[in-house]
């Protein structure tokens, strides 16, 4: 019985080939791996949340996030503060609720989601990132085929921004009319 032989220099080019390709395997694989702590955003993003008025005592106040962790909210009824206010969270918290966004669909979820009843609030949500922005309206949503993971985000980023320092007074809901 005989042996097929390579010739030596048809052997060596393969196994080289052979592990360079696996080097580069090796690579692209810890290039994708997640690595357990989230990183700041890249690119211009800016995360904004909305709640309406509604007819009773819902708290009226937006809140954007930019990726540098800039947090800016505006009260306009029913809040704590009314008018302007600003803070600051770490980036890497931005980027954590970025991956929630990705996580859940965000930019496939539909524009709107609106139920047919009157006299409930509107939060929406829009993310802009490296300039293409998606917004999401919810309007009683969960009653027409919104997910559950919406509102879960939208709940996600008031705990990101803080929003409970401006919005409730002495932990409570505000239940006064702002005085102007």
């Amino acid at each position: 019985m005989t042996c097929m032989t390579w010739p030596r220099s048809l052997f060596a080019q393969a196994l080289a080939g052979q592990a360079l390709a696996g080097l580069a395997l090796a690579g692209l694989a810890l290039a994708c791996a997640p690595t357990g702590t989230a990183q700041a955003p890249n690119g211009a993003v800016e995360i904004t949340l909305s709640r309406s008025a509604c007819y009773g005592f819902c708290p009226d106040y937006t809140v954007a996030i930019t990726g540098e962790g800039e947090v800016r909210y505006v009260g306009r009824a029913f809040v704590n503060v009314v008018g302007e206010a600003r803070a600051s969270i770490p980036p890497a918290e931005v980027a954590a609720l970025l991956a929630r966004f990705d996580a859940i669909g965000f930019a496939r979820l539909r524009d709107q989601y609106r139920a047919q009843i009157t006299d409930n609030p509107t939060t929406v949500i829009t993310l802009t990132r490296n300039g293409a922005s998606k917004r999401v309206e919810d309007y009683v949503g969960t009653a027409v085929g919104m997910p559950e993971s919406v509102r879960e985000l939208q709940n996600e980023i008031d705990r990101v921004a803080g929003t409970a320092r401006w919005v409730l007074r002495n932990g409570e809901p505000v239940r006064d009319r702002p005085e102007r």
